[in-house]
């Protein structure tokens, strides 16, 4: 599983902190977090600088030397940043970047500063820097809990665990009531501790902590209720309790009505991933009337109600923005996806073709076309579209997968099965997660339909391997062994678990009652067969032929011949059942 919390990055400059390798030396302890440390019980007191006692008061002298030094500073750094300003209008932005970081290393306490300056030595790569203006500003005792967390990742980049553990806990106890320590610390936990269980046991104990604060505000609460969810991504043997959690969290959030139009996007994604989709419509929904032309949002309310299930107001708001924003190829994305959800093929296919017309650089389009376009019973259209993604696209699972799959639509098993050993391969060596017990047992069947019965046997073997209760390829392997006339103890042990897991399908019941009529107990068979025809919900010419083949074995060829015709008047039926049909009709006509 990926990691959960990697995307749980610290994101107050607008993304993560992304350091280089080559790291220069970090300086002594106290000179990196100050006096923060001594409390923190990470280094003793002796390795701290002096400072006076806690009731010994400055002179006053030194008080006003101490006001000076602070107003010169602020002199220097607001002359640093006219100079950063100054070039940055010339552009020259090299020079500018330097005066800005000289305001900010200037005069640290500025925070607004700081963070706008951290943030344009971000952007230029400049990490280093990054490093040097984080560790000056949170020598101040009152760095705010932002600039400690944003030190612990520095650390954290550099393999410096115990550093970058202190500087989480100090974003902590400088900010209880901010999200960002818990998920500093969380980060910290997630690189120091190898152990799963301790690694699980120290961020819960995080989540505990967070958990207990009072009176925290709106933000706090959605960060938690989606820091928790994560965590359960990772371990979710205390869901019972942490669900209700997460549900009592965004509930006090959305119960606060905010107005922000971010904290309401956040809050409906939350919503979402916690699976209460009614809830996170109804925050989009007040998050549209705020933006009512906003394409992101009208795309989100629309995805929001499609998940909820509310398919018709989706098409509203896709509607809505597709008529102001023609060209958002997510909107026809999405009017596609519910038109598939609704069978309305055509219409899927209509606006896939237009997504990638706007946006040809989408390669899941594609097959999402693709797939449009087998439902519309249309293989030779999707077989062209395929072609289009394979011209433009690298070789990949979904062009050998979705090949086998329009052949397997014209009936060339063969090519089909083919095309999926090709997918097996692409998947062994790229994506082992495709090779699924689904996925084994199209394998099988179409080896089987290409009459290659040994490989049929073994994928299908490997289908149940994986998944030991599907009774789909339970059932078609002891068919096939049955039809076959082979392995018949087995294949009954393989349809018999078919049947405990849908006791009432026809067309495993059909199977059973085939074991029995190769066995030669013709008066089980039959008894198997009748439940079978009882169950199925609309008339089967294999269903109906075997009952005739039964009842022909017992003499009865007045009930063989008359299922045997009901058999031949299905309509659709394969070529060669009704060559078998036949066959056995005319054996009646030939018999004495």
């Amino acid at each position: 599983m990926r990691n959960a919390f990697e995307c749980l990055a610290m994101v107050f400059v607008g993304g993560s902190l992304s350091l280089g390798c080559v790291l220069s030396s970090d300086p002594p302890p106290a000179q990196t977090l100050g006096p923060l440390l001594e409390a923190t019980g990470h280094i003793p007191v002796a390795n701290l600088q002096d400072k006076p006692a806690k009731d010994e008061k400055p002179a006053e002298t030194d008080k006003e030397a101490a006001e000076d030094a602070a107003f010169e500073k602020r002199i220097r750094a607001t002359a640093h940043y006219a100079a950063g300003v100054a070039h940055r209008e010339r552009g020259e932005n090299e020079e500018a970047l330097e005066e800005f970081f000289q305001a900010a290393i200037t005069d640290p306490s500025n925070e607004k500063v700081v963070m706008e300056v951290i943030q344009m030595l971000l952007v230029a790569k400049q990490q280093e820097k990054v490093f040097k203006l984080l560790i000056k500003a949170t020598e101040d005792k009152d760095a705010p809990a932002n600039l400690h967390a944003l030190l612990a990742a520095s650390y954290l980049e550099r393999k410096k665990y115990q550093l970058a553990r202190v500087a989480a806990e100090n974003a902590i106890r400088k900010g209880p009531k901010q999200i960002v320590g818990y998920k500093s610390l969380i980060q910290v936990h997630r690189a120091e501790i190898r152990d799963e269980k301790k690694r699980n046991q120290a961020i819960r104990k995080v989540l505990n902590q967070a958990l207990k604060q009072k009176q925290v505000k709106t933000p706090f609460k959605i960060e938690l209720a989606v820091t928790l969810q994560a965590f359960l991504l990772l371990d979710d043997r205390d869901s019972k309790k942490l669900k209700p959690e997460i549900t009592r969290l965004l509930d006090e959030s959305w119960e606060t009505k905010p107005e922000n139009p971010l904290l309401l996007e956040a809050l409906s994604r939350a919503y979402r991933s916690a699976g209460s989709h009614d809830k996170a419509t109804e925050v989009m929904d007040l998050l549209l009337q705020k933006l009512p032309n906003n394409p992101l949002v009208l795309l989100q309310a629309a995805r929001g109600h499609a998940l909820a299930g509310k398919l018709d107001q989706a098409k509203i708001h896709i509607d809505a923005l597709l008529k102001k924003f023609p060209r958002n190829w997510q909107g026809h994305q999405l009017r596609a996806a519910i038109a598939m959800d609704q069978e309305e093929y055509p219409l899927a296919a209509k606006h896939y073709k237009e997504a990638i017309r706007i946006n040809p650089r989408i390669e899941q389009l594609y097959y999402d076309l693709v797939s449009a376009l087998l439902s519309d019973d249309k293989p030779d259209e999707a077989g062209r579209e395929l072609q289009e993604a394979v011209d433009r696209f690298e070789p990949n699972f979904l062009q050998s997968y979705f090949g086998a799959m329009i052949h397997l639509q014209k009936d060339q098993f063969a090519e089909a099965h083919a095309e999926l050993l090709k997918a097996e391969t692409v998947a062994k060596a790229e994506d082992p997660d495709r090779l699924t017990h689904f996925f084994y047992f199209q394998l099988g069947s179409t080896a089987e339909q290409s009459k290659d019965y040994k490989a049929a046997e073994k994928y299908l073997r490997q289908s149940i391997k994986i998944k030991e209760d599907y009774a789909t390829a339970l059932n078609y392997l002891g068919y096939m062994w049955a039809d076959r006339n082979e392995n018949l103890d087995e294949a009954k042990a393989f349809i018999a678990r078919a049947l405990k897991e849908d006791p009432d399908n026809a067309a495993y019941l059909d199977s059973m009652a085939w074991v029995f009529f190769r066995k030669g107990d013709v008066k089980e068979a039959l008894r198997w067969q009748l439940k079978a025809l009882k169950n199925a919900k609309e008339d089967d010419p294999e269903l109906l032929m075997h009952l005739g083949e039964m009842y022909a074995a017992t003499g009865e060829n007045k009930k063989a011949r008359e299922y045997l015709e009901k058999a031949k008047a299905v309509k659709d039926t394969r070529d060669d059942i009704k060559a078998k049909i036949e066959a056995k009709l005319k054996a009646l006509d030939e018999s004495p």
